[in-house]
């Protein structure tokens, strides 16, 4: 478990971190993550020149970044104009939809040349169906940090290029806190009291725009696996459960997530199975909650909605999922990873495409339209004020990747998603749902 640790705490990737917590000082990254620019692929031009009598082709590009769809539309038009005989057709599509999505636009040939996959397990999947580019040896891979790129490997080769990360922690209205006198959580129970200490006071704790089931099963996939492997020290649960030599009623941390859930069903707005993710960046932004926990993402949407939160009225602190300070570390993860379809007919193309992305200019494209950090080398990482909050844990490296635990390729999340559902509509116990959930396991991975 810890060399798998080891590899999202590479060397560069904590400096890059680091960097991030510089607020507004934007030559942070470059003075401390760049080499020098003859050496750092990242700093040379994003693509090579176009000849004349290149023919104009079209790539289309299909992603999960539904959430800054006007922020990919701005990079997009950033490498159109630094190609010009490149056009890409974007589609963007809600989270909860894409996997469906992207699965029967590949079975049945609709070819998409370029599309977004989360690193692991999904990314294991496509390779295995054959649809996926090998990426190793392009010479753009050579603008990430090695560590990152072992991490994202699968069988040892890379068939996706990192894009973003960030950490996925709890946004908090500053105001709210300071005039009920609260202090920043750092353990669950402590975050429970101050949620209670808030609605007490007649205010919303946390905005949650449940309706997606994406927003739950985000939460949901990080709070399982870390009460499951730091709390519990069940390392190898997800290994067994791929085996079949384990199951969910045997492990307390089932339970506890389910507990969770309900806490903060119990402290969040009103219809949060009503209301979806936009509407609960929506009710942050309106100061009308009191926290929110999600990645980076919401940031410019925020910024746009309420400069003044997003500039000084809002803060960010790691999610304390269990009773034990120590463990409470930062969660850092990795967001959206770029794949070229292996039966496209564009591929020159879309490596152009994919050598924009890894270029300096590319990331910090992402950085300011997106709001997220960049594995590119040197990148920019002013994304907000908010996140100098999290510098400590950067300093002191406690950081973690709660997604590294998760080994099975047993799509447990989306049934565990949709069986708490039930709980918090009281149809179901906690019990009854982990044995609907042993059951389902036990019935489709033989």
């Amino acid at each position: 478990m810890n060399k798998k640790l080891g590899f999202g705490m590479s060397i560069a990737l904590l400096t890059l971190l680091l960097s991030a917590c510089g607020g507004n000082d934007k030559n942070a990254a470059s003075s401390t993550t760049s080499a020098p620019e003859s050496e750092n692929p990242a700093t040379e031009s994003a693509s090579a020149p176009t000849s004349e009598d290149s023919k104009p082709v079209t790539i289309s590009f299909m992603h999960f970044k539904s959430d800054v769809t006007d922020g990919v539309a701005k990079i997009i038009e950033q490498f159109e104009l630094e190609n010009p005989n490149i056009k890409v057709d974007v589609q963007p599509v809600k989270y909860d939809d894409y996997d469906t999505l992207l699965k029967t636009k590949l079975a049945s040939g609709d070819i998409v040349d370029v599309f977004t996959l989360n690193a692991g397990s999904t990314t294991k999947l496509y390779h295995n169906g054959g649809y996926l580019e090998d990426l190793t040896d392009q010479e753009f891979m050579k603008n990430f940090d090695p560590g990152v790129l072992a991490e994202q490997a699968t069988d040892g080769r890379n068939y996706i290029m990192p894009l973003n990360a960030g950490p996925i922690a709890v946004f908090y209205n500053k105001k709210i806190f300071a005039d009920l006198g609260l202090d920043i959580p750092t353990t669950y129970d402590a975050l429970m009291e101050s949620a209670q200490k808030i609605k007490d006071a007649g205010k919303t704790p946390f905005a949650l725009g449940w309706k997606d089931g994406w927003t739950l099963g985000m939460w949901l996939s990080r709070d399982f696996p870390s009460n499951t492997v730091l709390v519990e020290k069940q390392v190898d649960f997800f290994d067994k459960l791929e085996k079949g030599e384990a199951k969910f009623a045997d492990n307390p941390a089932a339970k506890t997530s389910i507990s969770h859930a309900l806490d903060l069903f119990r402290y969040g707005n009103k219809d949060q199975l009503g209301v979806d993710y936009n509407g609960a960046v929506d009710l942050f932004a309106r100061e009308e909650a009191a926290m929110m926990y999600v990645g980076t993402w919401p940031l410019a949407d925020i910024q746009k909605k309420n400069p003044e939160l997003f500039d000084s009225g809002m803060g960010y602190f790691p999610y304390p999922f269990s009773n034990d300070p120590i463990l409470n570390k930062l969660e850092f993860n990795p967001d959206a990873s770029l794949a070229v379809n292996s039966k496209s007919e564009n591929k020159a193309a879309a490596f152009k495409f994919l050598a924009f992305m890894s270029s300096k200019a590319g990331g910090d494209a992402w950085v300011e339209n997106a709001k997220t950090l960049s594995y590119v080398k040197g990148a920019s990482s002013d994304i907000a004020p908010a996140i100098t909050e999290l510098q400590p844990y950067f300093n002191d490296g406690r950081l973690y990747n709660s997604q590294v635990f998760i080994t099975t390729t047993i799509d447990w999340n989306t049934q565990f998603t949709q069986y708490v559902q039930k709980v918090l509509f009281n149809k179901s116990s906690a019990d009854d749902i982990i044995m609907d959930l042993d059951a389902w396991v036990a019935k489709n991975h033989k």
